[in-house]
């Protein structure tokens, strides 16, 4: 299959109906007292509402693009990952979904050549989607995080003490700098939107975790890269499903500046 406009315009037309699917299995057991939660072998947690959704994903991405295989949290990888595939966390967030905090999300990337070209989150407590598009990035005008009250995102349920040590760092560098505890890839999409300035990750995440947003992000002119080197993350790693620890910029704000202080941070933890 060609990745070309008609494929895209395709995609996205599938991607909503799988959207509508899945909020609608998901807010049903969400709202109902039988979650069934149990843990898999890493001791996260899963639910029903992650396999129901993995189960639609898997079904529509399969019956739609045959020729493009399906990975997932919730699936076997394969011992040798394609150049192109669709990668896939049903239920982001779980942890958020079983503490009924609304910030819990559906993602689901397209990834090829290591690059996620292509994503849609959706959040079905808060009625919200994110779709990346292939159109021109609008220019958007870049403030400086010396100027204003700066939105630091950090996990609602997985920081560590790197994010508070963060904060002081940037408050001790002039930014009036404040911590927002979120759950999910909501994070990277709310920096996509720009109610988030930056979400530095120190902990660690999987690919499946942050890839549809990233491309989200990525669309709208943001940056998502590499904590060290500054580079882009890559996805369909052969050795380790593992990302390296990374920042998301919002494209309101200098990324230059933020940069530059995470490289004078990073000195800091040597």
């Amino acid at each position: 299959m060609k990745l070309d406009d008609n494929f895209f315009l395709q995609a996205e037309q599938v991607l909503r109906e799988i959207e509508q699917e899945c909020s609608i299995k998901i807010l049903d057991i969400y709202k109902s007292n039988e979650i069934l939660q149990d843990n898999k072998s890493d001791g996260s947690p899963v639910t029903a509402a992650d396999l129901a959704a993995n189960e639609i994903i898997k079904n529509r991405l399969n019956n739609d693009f045959s020729d493009i295989p399906v990975l997932s949290e919730e699936l076997k990888y394969p011992k040798n990952v394609p150049e192109t595939f669709w990668l896939v966390d049903p239920l982001d967030g779980t942890k958020e979904f079983i503490k009924k905090t609304n910030q819990f999300t559906v993602n689901i990337a397209l990834i090829h050549k290591s690059e996620s070209i292509f994503g849609m989150v959706s959040a079905p407590a808060m009625k919200k989607i994110w779709l990346s598009t292939k159109a021109n990035i609008a220019i958007k005008t870049q403030e400086s995080v010396y100027d204003r009250k700066i939105n630091v995102a950090t996990s609602a349920s997985h920081s560590t003490g790197n994010d508070s040590n963060f904060l002081s760092f940037l408050k001790n560098n002039g930014v009036d700098a404040e911590l927002k505890p979120l759950g999910s890839s909501l994070k990277i999409c709310l920096a996509a939107d720009g109610d988030v300035d930056i979400y530095p990750r120190f902990g660690p995440t999987s690919e499946w975790d942050i890839a549809a947003a990233n491309a989200v992000l990525s669309s709208a002119g943001g940056l998502l890269v590499d904590l060290e080197s500054h580079q882009k993350l890559a996805y369909g790693k052969q050795d380790s499903v593992i990302n390296p620890r990374f920042i998301a910029i919002s494209p309101y704000i200098n990324s230059t500046e933020v940069l530059k202080l995470l490289e004078e941070f990073n000195k800091t933890l040597l």
